[in-house]
């Protein structure tokens, strides 16, 4: 399946539009970070958008309760309530694996990195246990994770489980010293240019590190009833 993601910025200055595109079968999960208010959730929510044009089966966390996510899917949950949605998508892995089988599910995390940290040590390890199993081995049974944090650092997710987020985003026009190192290792970022309204930083397998571009969403309330329109069809 691929999933448009945005447009090369350099491009699109040009009055030209070169899509990056998220190929679900070879990179199986993706990791969105940013500031709040640069766009991180107008992109997460394009790519929701595109999720319920398919068959894929998705379940929504929202650990923030913010309001972006809700009457979409039926397999959501706000706050604590999101352990639950994410046990019967861990529970459903292990069955498919056990099958042999494989399915197209999706399990979109809206600010990842608070719900890890509110968890006590023990709940942390059990946490990181499931997210482990299903990084390293989702793509061969069909099972994708989206999470979406303003920060990801090594205590949340390590490098071996981050290494297999194939693709990460960082939405907004400047970007930290943490995130960079976290998110773009290998990539040398001038945190002295400021990026254009509605762009961030994007790395892709076997690419260097580019500029991506969203549209401007002029009313974005207007993007979450699309979404709602679309789950209430999702869900007949």
């Amino acid at each position: 399946m691929e999933i448009k993601l945005g447009y090369s910025a350099q491009m699109w200055l040009g009055g030209l539009k070169s899509p990056f595109f998220w190929d679900t079968d070879t990179v199986p999960h993706l990791l969105i970070s940013g500031i709040t208010g640069g766009g991180k959730t107008v992109l997460c929510q394009t790519v929701a958008s595109q999720l319920l044009n398919t068959a894929a089966d998705i379940s929504i966390c929202d650990f923030k309760a913010g309001g972006d996510w809700d009457n979409i899917v039926p397999d959501y949950a706000e706050y604590t309530d999101c352990d639950k949605i994410l046990n019967n998508f861990y529970e459903s892995f292990l069955a498919t694996i056990k099958s042999k089988g494989h399915l197209e599910k999706y399990l979109l995390f809206d600010e990842f990195s608070s719900y890890a940290m509110s968890k006590d040590s023990k709940g942390f390890k059990e946490l990181m246990a499931k997210v482990s199993h299903i990084a390293f081995m989702g793509r061969s049974f069909g099972y994708h994770l989206i999470f979406i944090s303003q920060q990801f650092n090594a205590k949340v997710l390590d490098t071996a489980i981050r290494e297999q987020f194939g693709i990460k985003i960082y939405m907004g026009s400047t970007i930290s010293t943490e995130s960079a190192a976290m998110l773009f290792p290998n990539c040398e970022i001038d945190k002295s240019v400021h990026l254009p309204k509605c762009c961030g930083y994007i790395s892709m397998p076997e690419k260097g590190l580019e500029v991506i571009q969203i549209p401007f969403i002029k009313e974005p309330a207007k993007l979450k009833k699309l979404l709602q329109k679309k789950g209430a069809d999702y869900m007949a």
